[in-house]
């Protein structure tokens, strides 16, 4: 038995099984560890569950699964970049206008 984990990935994809142990990076973008799909079998008549992984299986990448993986990566970094800006403005502003900023932001209505 190998150490490993499941995968959704935010796209609405498949369930993946990614080998390894969970990591921050990994579960953001899927990267970083073999993934192979992830099948189940479920009984009829008592529920029990069980699922397989074929690590044999080449997964298949279409032209609209990279599109949402692309899609997925232009979303991530934007994020990011929305982050990196909000930490520059952080760093780079003088305490007195933050302070003023926040205290502005105490004093707004409530709407």
């Amino acid at each position: 038995m190998t150490q490993g984990y499941l995968f959704l990935p935010d796209t609405g994809g498949r369930i993946k099984w990614m080998d390894g142990a969970p990591g921050f990076w990994k579960s953001m973008m899927g990267i970083g560890a073999k993934s192979a799909e992830l099948t189940c079998k479920r009984c009829g008549s008592c529920g029990f569950v069980e699922f397989y992984v074929d690590t044999d299986a080449k997964p298949v990448k279409t032209l609209k699964a990279i599109d949402d993986e692309n899609e997925r990566l232009r979303n991530l970094v934007t994020r990011l970049q929305e982050r990196v800006a909000t930490l520059e403005t952080i760093a780079t502003d003088p305490a007195e206008r933050t302070a003023r900023a926040i205290e502005d932001l105490r004093s707004a209505p409530d709407d």
